[in-house]
């Protein structure tokens, strides 16, 4: 393995994300990370607790973008590490295992996620790296790879839960190939018992509050809509998200690149060279299938995708060795397309050029702008109503914008009821006087308030995507009081 490059590149990607990661400001869902933060637990709603944690260690440095990034920036580089050492291990020379990182480097879903924290980050790096712990069983049938399987499932598992979706499909692999014996060892069964085991906060956390995730995805799935700019990527209807779902395997991978790891995945199926693999594209089809079916999100396999362009890379470096002028016109394709879409996902151009038609860093935009008129509106109330009002979000990210730069205009904490926001309840307020920020609820106030006013809306420019003008309504007059209310605004969900 040439060592030297992937370190190379390893360090070069990691400084890439670090030197671009404040360019804009905090995503939607980076606020609530704060929020939760704040209130260090064993589980939230909607999430394991890993990314939680990271904002937590950036508290220090008053979470800092650069610092609150720095994690995944790393895990962008360690994956591109990764990457030339799968290429190296199913028998790749110096051009695949270069060519694989660097497309690694720069696949559009794995630029984004190494300049934004989200429960997603670290899915490219221990997808791949549990991939590659058990690449290492079949090849060596040394039954203690199985514990870097478990160590990468564990850390996986804390980021988030679709790494679940990962383990069945592997397992589903391994059962239908000859090693299915590999399942019948000692250390197979120690390993899954250390991951239950270390899972366990977890478990009982998630089990005390009656399994919330469950409510959670079916809650994401009934309440798929088009966005305020129009824009939908996921739907309720089974065919026409599946259809959503293929599409977007393409996109987020590069449509250069995609049939390169379509070509890994046929050669991992196929080819005799990597029969001891096959369990990687059996797992890949199986995971593929049952996203499909299940109305998954176009991201939630995203992290798949470094051993199939791997071994995509091998196959090509096999089938031109012949003709080597086929083979760097292959790997200029990619790159040169790499780099012309890393824009699109990459936070190098200016917010004016690049929202007008990238929908993706926009939620990054308008938290203080929200903030501030939310304030504005405040301050106007007369002083015996604002002591006694509420400011109420529909959004987790609203209700955790406002929390976070709430403070420095005098705003109190806010409530909202979506999420682990729900859980942490209505902050004592009797719901006699509310400013509620956000359309998506505006029926719920309705019924629930007698006398509801549109105050004011804001809008910003650059977040058209998926929050848009944002209405501020009076709620006065509650039917009952809010702690009553409150579960009627209770909205599990994304």
């Amino acid at each position: 393995m040439d060592k030297r490059f992937a370190a190379t590149l390893a360090a070069l990607t990691t400084l890439a994300h670090i030197a671009v990661s404040w360019r804009y400001g905090y995503y939607r869902d980076e606020l609530y990370f704060i929020a939760c933060a704040k209130r260090l637990a064993w589980g939230y709603v909607d999430m394991p607790p890993l990314t939680a944690l990271v904002a937590w260690m950036a508290a220090p440095a008053h979470y800092n973008l650069i610092v609150i990034r720095l994690s995944v920036a790393i895990a962008a580089g360690l994956t591109a590490y990764l990457a030339c050492t799968i290429a190296a291990e199913l028998g790749g020379n110096i051009f695949a295992q270069r060519l694989s990182g660097l497309t690694v480097a720069l696949t559009p879903a794995y630029l984004f996620l190494g300049t934004t924290l989200t429960t997603t980050s670290y899915e490219p790096l221990t997808w791949a790296l549990t991939i590659f712990a058990v690449i290492r069983l079949v090849r060596t049938h040394d039954a203690r790879w199985w514990y870097l399987v478990a160590a990468a499932v564990t850390f996986g598992l804390y980021g988030k839960y679709s790494m679940l979706l990962l383990v069945a499909a592997l397992l589903f692999g391994l059962l239908l190939t000859p090693e299915r014996a590999l399942l019948r060892t000692r250390a197979f069964l120690f390993a899954t018992l250390t991951v239950v085991v270390l899972l366990l906060p977890n478990i009982f956390w998630q089990a005390a509050h009656g399994w919330p995730m469950l409510e959670v995805l079916r809650g994401d799935v009934l309440g798929r809509h088009a966005f305020n700019s129009g824009l939908q990527f996921e739907y309720r209807a089974p065919l026409i998200n599946a259809a959503a779902f293929f599409a977007e395997q393409v996109l987020f991978t590069n449509p250069f690149v995609a049939p390169l790891w379509i070509l890994g995945a046929m050669a991992l199926f196929r080819s005799r060279d990597f029969q001891a693999e096959r369990f990687i594209a059996i797992a890949f089809v199986a995971m593929l299938l049952v996203a499909a079916a299940l109305n998954a999100k176009g991201y939630y396999i995203a992290g798949i995708y470094t051993p199939l362009i791997c071994a995509g890379w091998v196959a090509l470096e096999r089938a031109c060795a012949a003709r080597p002028v086929w083979r760097s016109a292959a790997a200029a394709t990619v790159l040169a397309s790499g780099v012309a879409l890393a824009p699109l996902t990459f936070p190098v151009l200016p917010p004016v050029g690049l929202i007008a038609y990238q929908p993706l860093f926009a939620d990054e935009f308008g938290w203080d702008g929200l903030t501030l008129r939310v304030a504005e509106v405040y301050r106007d109330l007369p002083p015996a109503q604002r002591r006694r009002t509420a400011i109420f979000s529909d959004t987790y990210a609203g209700a955790a914008a406002i929390e976070f730069y709430g403070a420095r205009y005098g705003l109190p904490q806010p409530i909202s009821a979506q999420n682990s926001y729900y859980l942490w309840g209505t902050g004592g307020y009797d719901g006699g006087s509310m400013l509620a920020i956000g359309a998506s609820q505006a029926e719920v106030l309705r019924a629930n308030f007698r006398h509801v006013v549109l105050l004011t809306t804001f809008q910003d420019p650059h977040r058209w995507a998926i929050e848009g003008p944002t209405p501020i309504y009076l709620c006065t007059d509650p039917v009952a009081p809010l702690a009553q209310l409150w579960p009627r605004f209770k909205w599990y969900g994304a």
